[in-house]
């Protein structure tokens, strides 16, 4: 299982956050840091993520407009990946 731990009081912008996705998971040199690139990179990880944000709300506004977009390939990638899960405080069961 590997994991990608987001947290609005840390990433300060949109490319911060892609920044967080390539060291938490080691992607590849040439990974485009757009929602794109995180859609393929992360459908081809086998074993499991999980993605944790911590302070969603301040995160929402440090990446602005593509943060609905994010949330949605989130979504879009849990109904299609078992072993894919986004987990975003506070937290339920």
């Amino acid at each position: 299982m590997k994991y990608v731990f987001l947290d609005g009081e840390k990433i300060k912008s949109n490319s911060e956050l892609h920044s967080a996705f390539h060291e938490a998971l080691s992607l590849p040199d040439y990974y485009g840091k757009n929602l794109d690139a995180l859609h393929d990179c992360l459908t081809d990880i086998h074993g499991g993520v999980r993605v944790v944000a911590v302070n969603a709300e301040q995160l929402s506004v440090n990446v602005g407009r593509r943060w609905k977009s994010f949330l949605r390939l989130m979504n879009d990638l849990e109904k299609k990946k078992t072993d894919f899960r986004y987990l975003e405080e506070p937290f339920n069961d």
